[in-house]
């Protein structure tokens, strides 16, 4: 009974002083943002599924971008051009049942990277021949620079680029 007491005083002290009022809510409001981008593990577009987290020991950290392969009335790879972080992984799926494969240029390979490459065994994919395959490469650890590659399969070849680079400071 007390407490029920103590906190209709308060709401009667508060309900004439919108200006504590307002300070109040803001206040909440700001220490509510706060918590929940503490609890944001990260860029959760970016996030990888459960697949991912299961057969790769990924976890909500970790950031997987996506580029979609389709042969179609067109081959392409969307988008062309791909910005990750080192420590990013990127996840190269296919949108059709025809055949992908992905070739990483070595001779347009920075030497670091090249070797960086062919440690991991990321250079070429297996043949991907189903609608929703995918190759994961990993660039824990990769050096910067530009990863160009090939796309081969039924159709022409098409081309893509990812670039692995640290953002600046903001």
């Amino acid at each position: 009974m007390a407490l029920l007491h103590l906190v209709r005083d308060r709401a009667g002290l508060l309900k004439g002083s919108s200006q504590v009022r307002r300070w109040i809510a803001s206040a909440a409001l700001a220490v509510g943002l706060l918590a929940v981008a503490a609890c944001q593990p990260g860029d959760s577009e970016l996030s990888p599924d459960r697949r991912l987290q299961s057969e790769l020991g990924l976890d909500l950290r970790d950031r997987v971008h996506e580029v979609l392969l389709s042969a179609g009335p067109a081959r392409a790879a969307e988008p062309e051009e791909t910005l990750v972080r080192p420590g990013d992984y990127l996840q190269f799926v296919t949108t059709d049942s025809w055949i992908h494969e992905l070739i990483f240029e070595a001779d347009s390979l920075a030497p670091g990277a090249l070797a960086f490459m062919e440690e991991l065994d990321q250079l070429a994919s297996p043949p991907m021949v189903s609608r929703g395959s995918r190759f994961v490469v990993s660039f824990v650890e990769a050096p910067e620079g530009r990863y160009p590659y090939r796309v081969e399969g039924n159709r022409a070849p098409v081309r893509g680029v990812i670039v692995v680079a640290t953002p600046p400071d903001r």
